[in-house]
């Protein structure tokens, strides 16, 4: 929000100077992204009006002008612009003004003498304009560019959060600055209007969303009138251009009371002006010239004929003001926040009326606003403004009820003791009332503040008056709050992917349901309200999010890429309780060459082994062994070269090589592997004891074992040590074959047992029937049978 010393000065009597006004605000928990003056010095750019205009003798294209320019008479300019008339004021840049890099001078062109240049805005450095700029009627010839638009006047960029919605205006930042600074807040007063003539037919068909409309018709507005420089330069301060008096003056309205007013030509208003949700089917071509497809739950303003504007975005073309309107039907609405936020967004039409309606605007605005407005738009155009028609639904207005404020809970959270008296004036500067009661103070936020809800966010009002500076530091008690387990087990192994050369990242917890249903996760949960459409859901999984950030480091040509992150996944509500389920989860993605470039090593990339291999040493962190098969695979991930991790017969994720499909549809050209195991599996591990170290020997026994070739090994090794018992110390796969010597559809796989005991030396009697157990097991579970 820019807001300029002049325009502050109407709402706000204050002697501190405008530096100052900036602290206060920086103070007050506003963040100043910028000041500086309202427009360049422009010397020697002065008012000009041009009195005649004579063709070029010697160019097709140039034109002769005569230009006003008040005491100093009457100069002779060649100008090619195509809105040059008589009549016409625009800015003169005399011989000697400085525009940019260029010194204006006399000069010949084509044989005639031109006394300086007449410019547009585009030239000034004031943004485009087509020709000439085009400067009101009620600029005066001579006078300064730069006197005339006050372009030396101080401003500051306030950045507003987003739960202040009732300081998007001036008359909100200057009411915030009178109580940091105690200066005095000019409350605005209605103005008295002479009104007759036929009051417009409006209604409400849902005053839930629409609690409150009014409307007024203002007829016989003479068309050639112009904003006078004033309203155009706050407009341009603002970052809003000039258009028509009546567009000019509601826009000046939103960014000086902050209430959006929206006018329609009434010529092509038909019938009853209603409040209503769309229809099935509708359609509406707005401002910007796009046709837009209405949903049933959008607000809209309609008439007899259909939509005139969606409500609180942006009206349509049908009713759309312009030169040749003699009539305007002004509306002042208040919206209901959650009635047309999701519309917008959905519209993609983040305009500053719905800014400000999402935000929150007080409904008792909309009568002051329409008569500041009417009175504006009659002294600029003239005309005759008819009584306000108004449908109000009071019941449905925001309804601020008494908060108790305890003193002792304000010395409590702050840590120092504020003085009743100095509570009561600092909100009381606020606009709110406060009254004793029983030893506390009953508060009661007005209207407009749709942020104060608890006794918290008085106390917290209460310390940004004081200022933090205010508030004495006190030194926190040395209390050592330990970690829970969980945390501490997944820390454990986050630093150990860091060890092993990945990034943690931290990605979005929203995310694109198409995008992850094109990965195949289906079970969603999606927002009602979106901040946009590609962050519409909750995530599912933590894969999108790494392989969405693996890509953005990839396209600036890094070409090792590891990532991993610990976040939390949501599953879809449920449909008896609608609770969301959440799930903490480690993920990680690695591409390009599996270690650094070096000289002692031969390049390679990194393959499924590499991936898979530290996924089993953080299993092993967590000293469990899960089951590793080909089994339930994601769909995203390759044939082959994916496998799902398994404990104790439940999954708990998977590791793989990314799809080709998805992998070029990505913009990868080369293998993508991926991870993703529950965090739950990282709980604090127990604690290592010491043991004696053993003082009989171990044996070891070696099998080759022949199984199904399609049998993962790791569910022969899961039944060998199930079936082994205490005395397995160690099991390794250390072969395997298919070929000549074994039967079509079989492989061999050799596996070595360390079998010890740490009480006795083990006899060959025990060892062979162990491995007999084992044998027996594996052909009773698989069929298999011991290699000859």
């Amino acid at each position: 929000m820019r807001i300029a010393k002049q325009w502050l000065c109407d709402w706000l009597d204050t002697q501190l100077p405008f530096a100052d006004l900036a602290a206060a605000l920086t103070r007050g928990g506003f963040e100043i992204e910028g000041s500086g003056v309202t427009g360049p010095p422009l010397a020697g750019v002065v008012v000009g009006r041009i009195t005649a205009i004579a063709a070029h003798p010697d160019a097709e294209r140039l034109r002769v002008c005569k230009v006003d320019v008040g005491a100093d008479g009457t100069r002779t300019v060649v100008c090619g612009a195509a809105n040059a008339r008589i009549g016409l004021k625009a800015p003169l840049a005399l011989p000697g003004a400085v525009l940019g890099e260029r010194v204006i001078a006399e000069t010949e062109l084509r044989g005639v003498h031109s006394q300086g240049m007449l410019c547009s805005g585009t030239e000034l450095g004031l943004g485009a304009t087509e020709g000439l700029w085009e400067l009101p009627d009620d600029a005066p010839p001579g006078v300064p560019l730069a006197d005339y638009f006050r372009f030396g006047d101080p401003y500051l960029d306030v950045a507003v959060t987003p739960n202040r919605g009732d300081c998007l205006s001036v008359k909100g930042l200057a009411r915030e600055m009178a109580a940091l600074t105690g200066g005095r807040f000019r409350a605005p007063r209605p103005r008295a209007l002479k009104v007759s003539g036929v009051t417009p037919r409006v209604s409400v068909e849902d005053t839930s969303r629409c609690p409150r409309y009014c409307a007024r018709l203002i007829s016989d507005i003479a068309p050639d009138r112009r904003s006078p420089g004033w309203l155009v330069e706050r407009l341009r301060v603002c970052g809003a251009s000039a258009r028509h008096p009546v567009v000019d003056v509601t826009n000046y309205i939103l960014f000086d009371l902050g209430q959006p007013l929206h006018a329609f030509d009434a010529a092509h208003v038909r019938g009853t002006v209603v409040a209503r949700c769309a229809k099935a089917g509708e359609e509406i071509v707005l401002l910007d010239g796009v046709k837009r497809a209405l949903h049933v739950g959008d607000l809209v303003i309609a008439d007899d004929e259909g939509p005139l504007a969606v409500a609180g975005v942006m009206g349509g073309m049908r009713a759309a003001v312009g030169p040749a309107t003699r009539s305007v039907l002004l509306e002042a609405a208040y919206f209901r926040p959650d009635a047309l936020s999701q519309t917008a967004r959905r519209l993609g039409l983040p305009t500053e009326a719905a800014l400000r309606f999402e935000r929150g605007v007080d409904p008792e605005l909309c009568e002051l606003a329409l008569g500041r407005a009417t009175a504006l738009i009659l002294k600029i155009a003239g005309g005759v403004a008819s009584p306000i028609a108004e449908c109000s639904a009071p019941e449905h207005w925001p309804r601020p009820e008494p908060i108790r404020l305890r003193l002792e809970r304000i010395h409590r959270l702050l840590g120092i003791g504020v003085p009743r008296a100095e509570v009561k004036r600092l909100l009381r500067g606020l606009g709110m009332t406060v009254v004793a009661s029983h030893g506390d103070l009953l508060v009661t936020a007005p209207r407009f503040r749709f942020d104060i809800h608890a006794e918290i966010d008085l106390i917290g009002e209460v310390a940004r008056l004081l200022g933090y500076d205010e508030i004495p530091p006190v030194e926190l008690g040395s209390v050592l709050v330990s970690a829970s387990p969980r945390t501490l087990g997944t820390r454990r192994a986050a630093d150990l992917l860091v060890d092993r050369d990945y990034q943690e990242a931290m990605t979005f917890s929203l995310a694109d349901p198409e995008e992850q249903a094109r990965l195949g996760f289906l079970a969603q949960t999606l927002l009602r309200n979106p901040l946009a459409a590609p962050w519409s859901a909750l995530r599912a999984s933590l894969i999108p999010g790494l392989l969405a950030a693996a890509a953005h480091n990839r396209r600036r040509q890094l070409g090792r890429v590891r990532l991993f992150e610990v976040g939390t996944c949501f599953g879809a509500a449920d449909s008896k309780t609608a609770a969301i389920g959440e799930e903490s989860r480690l993920a990680g993605v690695a591409l390009g060459p599996v270690w650094p470039e070096q000289w002692g090593a031969p390049a390679r990339a990194v393959d499924f082994f590499d991936v898979k291999g530290d996924v089993e040493v953080l299993c092993a962190l967590a000293r469990e062994t899960p089951v590793v098969t080909a089994d339930g695979a994601p769909p995203f991930l390759q044939k082959g070269l994916a496998a799902t991790l398994s404990l104790r017969g439940q999954p708990i994720g998977f590791v793989g090589g990314l799809a080709p499909a998805h992998r070029l549809r990505l913009g990868f050209e080369e293998p993508v592997f991926v991870f993703e195991i529950k965090a739950s599996l990282f709980g604090q591990p127990p604690a290592a004891r010491a043991k004696e170290p053993p003082r009989f020997p171990s044996v070891r026994r070696d099998l080759a074992v022949v199984v199904p070739a399609g049998l993962p090994a790791g569910a022969v090794l899961e039944t060998v040590r199930r079936h082994a018992g205490p005395l397995l110390q160690g099991l390794v796969l250390f072969d395997m074959y298919q070929g000549e010597g074994l039967d079509l559809g079989k492989k061999s796989l050799a596996l070595g047992l360390t079998l010890q005991d740490f009480s006795r030396t083990l006899t060959d009697e025990v060892v062979e029937g162990l491995v007999t157990q084992v044998l027996t097991a594996l052909k009773a579970a698989y069929g298999a049978e011991l290699r000859q």
